[in-house]
């Protein structure tokens, strides 16, 4: 990767680390006090996020300095795998909702706010990754691009699939919450459970193909180094290479 590219990984990937970071926080306090199974869901989702962009920062900065391709795979492995394991709790939970007896008690007008104040920050994050475009390409057709490496890499890819799964749970929040709004016979913690699961499957797509990426870039064999057009002497210098029989008989 470019240092130009590099940078601009680091910056996109830094902002996302503190926007989430920030954002969960605060969005998990209200979720306890709205009593959101939603907001609750999406703040845990959103931790995993931050320390994911966290993760996918380092990779990108200690394999620039070190040179190391590990942590390009490591990075990106352990974010699908640690946001398929919430989505998978979050869905098990929604599920568990839906067939209990429970009623309303959500407080919709708080559910809302931050709906809409996260997809406000999507919008903002995806616009910071749009320097990608072969990332998105990735993602969004199921693909593995051989540009990918030049744009941004495994790295980016994961944490732009954590960007756009946020998305997908902002709308959520949001549908959920307005259909409570303008229909009471709803209830809303149903509501918001049959938006938690509609919205889990498209994300548990998206991770498994980001994990079958990463497999597939594990099993890769590792290239050859380039050959060597000198030899190196007794003493270790390296030595111009012995003349050829052509070379021998044009000097004599």
């Amino acid at each position: 990767m470019s240092q130009f590219l590099s940078r601009k990984s680091e910056v996109a990937l830094g902002v996302a680390f503190l926007s989430f970071m920030t954002f969960a926080v605060v969005e998990m306090l209200y979720a306890f006090i709205s009593n959101s199974l939603a907001l609750l869901g999406d703040s845990a989702a959103m931790l995993v996020d931050a320390c994911t962009y966290l993760c996918n920062y380092l990779a990108i900065r200690y394999t620039k300095d070190a040179g190391s391709s590990h942590l390009t795979i490591a990075g990106p492995f352990v974010s699908a795998v640690a946001l398929t394991g919430v989505m998978i709790y979050v869905l098990i939970d929604a599920i568990g909702e839906l067939l209990s007896s429970g009623g309303d008690g959500v407080k919709l007008q708080i559910v809302l706010i931050f709906g809409c104040a996260n997809l406000l920050l999507d919008f903002l994050n995806l616009v910071l990754f749009y320097a990608f475009p072969e990332a998105y390409r990735a993602i969004l057709t199921f693909t593995d691009p051989e540009a990918l490496e030049a744009d941004g890499g495994l790295n980016i890819r994961s944490a732009l699939t954590h960007v756009l799964a946020d998305t997908y749970r902002s709308l959520a929040v949001i549908a959920s919450a307005v259909t409570s709004m303008l229909n009471h016979s709803i209830s809303s913690s149903k509501s918001d459970a049959v938006a938690a699961i509609a919205v889990e499957l498209p994300i548990l797509v998206m991770c498994f193909q980001m994990v079958h990426a990463v497999s597939k870039r594990f099993l890769q064999p590792p290239p050859k180094p380039p050959l060597q057009s000198t030899l190196l002497s007794e003493t270790g210098e390296p030595s111009a290479a012995p003349p050829s029989a052509e070379t021998g008989q044009a000097l004599a």
